[in-house]
């Protein structure tokens, strides 16, 4: 365990118990929580920490919750919106606040609805704008739109794994990672392996997340002198694909990329949940993974390691995410805070799913 801090008079918070205990600081919350499976001897550091520290969870959890922090989510099935809002709801408590989760489906109408909504609550503390966006010509103009209506609250804007452009409106505070530069490296490591023939699958044309990771993925390529051989996404439609989710779309278009390009011996995925359909559809059709073709994901999340072959990924630190956005909803402005950022690097896991191409 590593060594307690030196002012005992000053209450520590979980950060402080995750590094005295020598842990994550979302595992330390789920000791907290008691809703996941931890080792006893981890349960142990976390406790020991805890005491030593003079860290109480009651404390927290008892403060009166007045205070609130809305939480604007285009899709609460997706596995990026439900590490971020565990990471928001966690720093929440730690905090004395609490969370509501308001899911837009993707519908910009909606969105401006709910914005209006919560700024007429006195309690709101801030709305954080969790996931990606449409591209649409009037994003800046909305987001200037959203700052107004919060500051006239005196409530905080935060995006959080989200485009921060605000146009002549900086005041918006930003916590994001580097989604263009997870996409290279992992596009990087395909190339490093000896393919040259790789497609990409899954996502919405016209959404931020994905536009930027399949820009990572032409430059990796094009540093090399290679393109991307094909591109297969979707449009999205508010009024269309509520009932639809992306990875419903990707084991057809798996399916058209073996007809159309047999040339290819590797496969980008927007997302693991994205290449899990994608390795499936590659089985259907007879193909091995990695065999015959290799497949790559996005975000690390828990069916990389539940699927065979375990999938190689690009690690996202979502729940760390959620926690630096509600930190940045809560704490006392510093000076010159508006416009502040803070960026959380990404980095490639090495599992299964990859090997050369057949020679």
């Amino acid at each position: 365990m590593k060594q307690a801090p030196e002012n005992p008079a000053r209450r520590a918070n979980l950060r402080e118990v995750a590094a005295l205990a020598g842990v994550s600081l979302s595992t330390a919350s789920r000791v907290l929580s008691g809703s996941y499976p931890i080792s006893g001897a981890t349960r142990e550091k976390v406790v020991g920490a805890m005491r030593e520290l003079g860290y109480s969870e009651s404390r927290t959890r008892r403060r009166e919750a007045t205070r609130t922090i809305g939480v604007i989510v285009p899709d609460v099935r997706s596995s990026l919106v439900s590490g971020v809002t565990a990471g928001i709801d966690a720093a929440a408590a730690e905090n004395g606040r609490i969370c509501t989760i308001f899911p837009t489906e993707g519908d910009l109408d909606r969105e401006r609805d709910i914005v209006r909504l919560a700024a007429r609550q006195r309690e709101l503390d801030a709305l954080v704008f969790v996931g990606g966006m449409q591209r649409v010509d009037d994003y800046s103009e909305r987001l200037g739109d959203y700052l107004t209506m919060l500051e006239d609250v005196d409530a905080r804007l935060v995006l959080c794994a989200r485009p921060g452009d605000t146009g002549t409106h900086p005041a918006a505070l930003r916590v994001g990672y580097d989604n263009e530069g997870g996409a290279f490296a992992i596009a990087s490591y395909l190339t490093s392996k000896g393919h040259r023939q790789i497609a990409w699958v899954g996502g919405y044309r016209n959404q931020s997340t994905t536009e930027g990771r399949v820009l990572g993925v032409r430059r990796a390529l094009a540093s090399h002198g290679l393109e991307l051989e094909a591109v297969y996404t979707d449009e999205f439609q508010p009024n269309v694909n509520r009932r639809v989710r992306p990875v419903d779309l990707t084991y057809a278009n798996t399916r058209r990329l073996l007809e159309e390009h047999p040339e290819v011996t590797g496969i980008v995925a927007n997302s693991d949940f994205h290449a899990v359909e994608v390795v499936r559809a590659l089985h259907d059709a007879g193909v091995d993974v990695p065999g015959d073709i290799s497949v790559v994901g996005y975000d690390d999340n828990e069916v990389a390691v539940q699927v065979r072959p375990n999938l190689t990924t690009v690690h996202l630190p979502v729940f760390d995410l959620g926690w630096e956005a509600a930190r940045l909803a809560v704490e006392k402005p510093l000076p010159g805070m508006p416009g502040s950022t803070i960026e959380l690097g990404t980095h490639v896991v090495v599992r299964d799913s990859v090997a050369p191409p057949r020679a």
